[in-house]
């Protein structure tokens, strides 16, 4: 494919993935800003609606609470004539009560309007009866009764009852009060929102079984978002009904455990998305088809001049570096070709440098990492001589001293980074030696060391920052052990550090890894520092693990491979 149709197409492929990326991101969040707005505003009309019915509710239930309080003291025996007059007076008051009465535990009325003679005086089979008696706590709302029970009423209701405590004859005993509410008054509260085309509110029980619908009969929404309401429970969802798009948000109310829902038109709301998506897209077809006209005069312009440029890099390439190289056009790639010359003549020499210059910075970075370690080692050691002198404890100031001279002699190593495997070793025996005086001999020491090992030669300073971490952190105040060992195992020496004590957790381990792999910034640079100087050097062969018996010991073993053993090798 010519570099000119190449240009032509990767401009129509950029174009056409930023408008489809743009478009697709603009329907992303207008949905998502439209879908939040739908429920926001779902939300509140859902919310506004039960706050009126809890208003309406908390009223009846506080009417039910004065009738009680002003009955306290009356004798329904005694006051039965005043109690009906408390009733009625009540009654008459709301216009939403239907009737008030009182009846004993075994269903007979005592006060109230004269009931139904088909009760027989007796309403002791009803469910509303049997709630209010078992839920003795708490007002039982019901529409399971229908029409009122008082003679001459034919109105729907909803009864309210509650079990009560009451004095007959001088005695106290407990009824239950009802209270039958105007069924039309109590859902007249629910035909006051406008919930588009199609859109009704839902009132079912506990249950979930139905008890209001604002849809007129017939009404086939009902029968499908009535399922789905009384699944909700609590919430909001999307739902297709009749190819209808709804939006149902369901609550509950508190005092009677029904479910508020309400059914919400938003068929609109994806109509207008398929228009923007169809806008979109016409848009998407039109900016494609100029997009790919300024690609055809771009691409003729920039590939004439650039297939001059490859065929003169095709010539070069064969190896004929002496031919011209003549291009016309476009002014940059005439001045790219002028360029190229030049820089095919300094390719070798650059490189050559900078393989020169990572070398030295490598070279660089090591010793960088090298002299890192301990400095505070120094300070530490100074004052424990001054404190072993000022109490005369002379031997232990010259074992000291003469340990901290071995000790730095083999730190500096006349500059050399790479020591003999009985050099190293020897440092960490001098450094032993100090921290044991300096620890008053609270831990001991072993060393052992292949005898084929000791005269290869490996980077310094590996192993003491790993003892110094097993006596800071292993350890510590408690009497111990520590055990250094080395091996030849295949392909690799073998260096052991154990301490004894009470081991690491397997999340301590884990951070000591991200430590060493530079997830943490801490100021102990001990095994972090070791571990970044054998990568910088062995490369990814080298490597240092973890391993830890609870309540026992501690082991960190460092693996570095046999074949590299000199400097000269980086």
């Amino acid at each position: 494919m010519s570099i000119g149709m190449n240009i032509f197409v990767m401009t129509l492929v950029i174009v056409s993935a930023i408008l489809m990326l743009t478009s697709v991101v603009f329907l992303a969040v207008f949905s998502n800003l439209i879908d939040d707005s739908v429920e926001t505003q779902a939300n509140e009309i859902n919310k506004q609606i039960v706050m009126n019915f809890e208003g309406y509710i908390n009223s009846v239930i506080e009417t039910a609470n004065y009738i009680q309080f002003a009955s306290i003291n009356m004798d329904v025996g005694k006051d039965s004539a005043a109690l009906d007059e408390l009733y009625r007076m009540n009654t008459e008051i709301k216009k939403d009560v239907v009737a008030i009465f009182l009846f004993d535990s075994a269903g007979r009325r005592l006060a109230g309007p004269a009931i139904d003679f088909s009760l027989g005086g007796n309403v002791g089979k009803c469910a509303w009866f049997k709630s209010a008696q078992k839920l003795t706590e708490i007002y039982n709302f019901s529409t399971e009764q229908g029409s009122s029970i008082a003679d001459a009423k034919d109105e729907q209701v909803v009864s309210v009852s509650k079990s009560v405590d009451f004095i007959q004859n001088g005695r106290e005993t407990n009824g239950v009060l009802l209270i039958e509410l105007n069924y039309d008054a109590l859902t007249s509260l629910a035909k006051k929102t406008n919930l588009g085309e199609y859109g009704h509110l839902l009132i079912l029980n506990d249950q979930g079984k139905l008890l209001y619908s604002s849809e007129p009969d017939p009404s086939p929404m009902t029968a499908l978002s009535a399922p789905i309401a009384s699944e909700i429970f609590l919430g909001s969802r999307k739902a297709t009904l009749n190819r209808t798009d709804m939006f149902i948000n369901v609550n509950t109310l508190i005092q009677t455990r029904w479910l508020i829902a309400t059914v919400s038109n938003i068929n609109e709301i994806k109509n207008a998305m398929n228009r923007i998506a169809f806008i979109l897209l016409v848009i998407f077809f039109i900016a494609i088809g100029i997009s790919a006209l300024v690609a055809g005069l771009i691409s003729l312009r920039v590939s004439q001049p650039i297939n001059q440029l490859k065929k003169a890099m095709l010539t070069i390439e064969g190896g004929d570096f002496s031919a011209p190289i003549k291009v016309s056009g476009q002014k940059e790639i005439v001045a790219l070709a002028h360029s190229f010359d030049s820089m095919v003549r300094k390719v070798q020499e650059l490189m050559s440098s900078l393989v020169s210059q990572q070398r030295e910075k490598r070279k660089m970075e090591l010793q960088v990492l090298q002299n890192q370690i301990n400095p505070h080692f120094l300070y530490n050691t100074l004052d424990s001589i001054v404190w072993l002198a000022e109490h005369h404890r002379n031997k232990d100031v010259i074992t000291t001293v003469v340990s901290l001279a071995h000790f730095f002699r083999i730190s500096i190593s006349k500059g050399e980074i790479f020591i003999p495997v009985e050099d190293e070793i020897f440092h960490v025996q001098s450094y032993l030696t100090i921290q044991s005086i300096r620890y008053m001999n609270k831990f001991s020491y072993t060393v052992n060391i292949d005898e084929n090992l000791k005269k290869l030669r490996v980077m310094k300073l590996i192993l003491q920052p790993l003892v110094e971490n097993a006596i800071y952190h292993g350890i510590g105040d408690e009497e111990g052990e520590i055990d250094i060992s080395g091996t030849i195992e295949g392909d690799f020496l073998v260096f052991r550090v154990r301490n004894s004590g009470y081991g690491i957790t397997e999340s301590t381990i884990r951070e000591m890894y991200d430590t060493m792999h530079g997830g943490h910034d801490r100021p102990s640079i001990g095994i972090r520092n070791v571990y970044q100087r054998l990568k910088l050097y062995y490369g990814d062969q080298a490597d240092i693990a973890v391993s830890s018996v609870q309540d026992e010991s501690t082991t960190v073993t460092l693996f570095i491979p046999k074949e590299i053993q000199a400097e000269e090798q980086l």
